[in-house]
């Protein structure tokens, strides 16, 4: 007659090992997912790595301290911080305009003196500002937050989302793009005419 013990051991084999090959068969999936895993990460991060217009970026480093504090100067009117910070030649460009504003300088303290001509109480808030490293080596500083100003033709105040991007070479500034709403400093130009032909009034 058959063995009783054998028969019993059969039936072990025929229900448990099914179960423990799924088990590691299922263990050797997972396993596979997650070295692939890894392996896609790595790739993508060496990938980025190698990108020229990928890189770093910090905020409030000494270059985003600088250019902010440069900011503050500005809103006073006061630019001593002109020759100490800025590139000889510098330039600066606006949203409102694919050529470049002003260059130099003496050029540029010139335009930001005609701003100040048509606006007062000239603020910058808080906002963020980072310092942005790329692989190619380009540094830019940037401000991302609201400036506020009354007209001083108008007498309106306005406050607009600005963006200002200061690229770097070494320790000076060398280019700045501004990026607001441009509209307000048109309307208030266009009411310069206007408001210097208006006769006096007591």
């Amino acid at each position: 007659s058959p063995d009783p013990t054998l028969k019993n051991r059969m039936f072990i084999l025929t229900k448990v090992q099914p179960k423990k090959i799924m088990k590691k068969i299922i263990l050797s999936i997972l396993v596979s997912a997650s070295l692939l895993s890894c392996k896609d990460a790595a790739d993508s991060s060496k990938s980025a790595d190698q990108n020229p217009l990928s890189g770093t970026f910090t905020e409030r480093d000494d270059k985003a301290k600088t250019m902010y504090n440069n900011l503050t100067l500005f809103a006073k009117a006061d630019f001593s911080y002109v020759k100490e910070t800025l590139s000889p030649e510098f330039t600066i460009k606006n949203s409102g305009d694919t050529a470049v504003a002003a260059k130099g300088h003496e050029g540029v303290i010139a335009y930001w003196q005609q701003l100040h001509t048509l606006f007062k109480d000239i603020s910058f808030s808080e906002g963020r500002v980072h310092t942005f490293y790329l692989n190619n080596g380009e540094v830019y500083s940037a401000y991302f937050g609201e400036v506020t100003s009354t007209g001083k033709m108008t007498n309106k105040t306005f406050t607009s989302p600005i963006q200002i991007w200061d690229k770097w070479e070494g320790n000076k500034i060398t280019s700045q793009m501004d990026m607001l709403d441009m509209k307000k400093i048109f309307d208030e130009a266009a009411a310069a005419p206007a408001a210097s032909a208006a006769p006096a009034t007591k």
